[in-house]
């Protein structure tokens, strides 16, 4: 075998290494994970939570806990996802022991309360849902804070939550719901 065999040979091998890296670069795009899994994702206060992007017609659901000073315990929980008109729903489920019938007021910012009745009770707690306007959505991209009274012992007792990194998790679940349609 000749010098000119032994490196042409060489040769190939490499450019036909060089070519099926190329492809599997190239041509052949890797598969992206959140494809085949649960995703979390966390901005400050909010976490969105996805299902795998190939379970059809699901979508993100963003959440806040508030909880306990001192144990952890969650006392009050808010949960934002879509409807199945694509419109945000924000369920309330608010501690267990509130007085029921007067339902919860919500308010962002200087949006004004909003009365919402509560739909339930079960053991994690009340649980209150609506749907949320144009208006309510203006006041939590601008507000910093989103308040939820409940009427406790015949008194209202305010539940502050925190919009740091709401629209964060707005723009994630955003992009998910991109990285879907395709």
């Amino acid at each position: 075998m000749t010098n000119t065999t032994v490196f042409s040979a060489i040769g190939a091998f490499i450019l036909g290494a060089l070519v099926a890296l190329g492809a599997d670069h190239f041509v052949f795009k890797p598969k992206d994970q959140r494809d085949a899994m649960d995703t979390i994702g966390v901005y400050q206060g909010w976490r969105v939570t996805c299902p795998p992007r190939t379970t059809k017609g699901a979508n993100c659901v963003m959440q806040q806990a508030l909880a306990r000073k001192g144990s952890g315990q969650i006392m009050a929980e808010l949960n934002i996802a879509k409807n199945k008109d694509n419109a945000d729903v924000m369920t309330v489920i608010a501690p267990l022991g509130v007085f029921v019938l007067p339902g919860i007021k919500v308010s962002a910012g200087t949006s004004g309360e909003k009365t919402v009745p509560y739909k339930t009770c079960v053991q994690m707690g009340c649980v209150a849902s609506f749907p949320i306007d144009a208006g309510l959505a203006t006041a939590m991209n601008q507000a910093r804070n989103f308040q939820v009274t409940v009427v406790a012992d015949g008194k209202p007792v305010p539940l502050n939550f925190s919009l740091a990194g709401y629209r964060d998790a707005l723009a994630a679940r955003a992009t998910d719901a991109a990285a879907r349609s395709k």
